[in-house]
């Protein structure tokens, strides 16, 4: 048995892939990305390897921020008599056709590479927007050492006259040790 073939693929995605691509996430950026494929007994097994900069708003001050994404993704690709996607990484491709379009499937495998949350290093967000974040933050909220916002429990409306008495449970009190 001969052993199988493997081609390999090199692709720059750029801004202006980002662009023709119109996706919501990620508009800008700098990704290098290989592929290999590999023909398999009745499939064809295509291994993506991603590395670059993608540029995406800051959740904190909105401006954009360099982002570095680094991934691996794989599709089995079969033919078949038309278009199907079995699973996310299973998919049937008209015998007729026999083409790909890979163009979605690497931006959808740059977007998932982001992570959820996305903040300037301390101190490099936009300092307009952030002393307005501070002063319209809701009351009950914290600003921490970096910056970050965070949400205090209110236990409900308090009267300023009387002093607010909360029991705790004993079971909790090992924790507060920790601090």
């Amino acid at each position: 048995m001969a052993p199988a073939e493997v081609c390999k693929y090199e692709y720059l995605l750029g801004n202006k892939f980002f662009m023709d691509i119109d996706g919501a996430d990620v508009q800008k950026g700098e990704v290098h990305a290989t592929l290999s494929v590999e023909r398999k007994a009745a499939a064809f097994e295509l291994k993506f390897h991603l590395e670059g900069v993608v540029y995406v708003p800051c959740d904190r001050c909105l401006d954009n921020m360099e982002q570095f994404i680094e991934t691996n993704a794989r599709l089995i690709v079969k033919l078949g008599k038309e278009y199907a996607e079995e699973s996310d990484e299973i998919l049937v491709i008209s015998e007729e056709e026999g083409a790909l379009n890979l163009a979605w499937f690497l931006y959808e495998f740059v977007a998932l590479a982001v992570p959820m949350k996305h903040v300037h290093p301390s101190g490099k967000c936009n300092k307009m927007m952030t002393s307005k974040l501070k002063k319209h933050v809701a009351k009950g909220t914290t600003d921490d050492e970096d910056g970050e916002f965070g949400y205090m429990a209110d236990d409900g409306p308090s009267s300023d006259d009387e002093p607010e008495i909360r029991e705790t449970d004993p079971r909790w009190d090992a924790l507060k040790d920790l601090m």
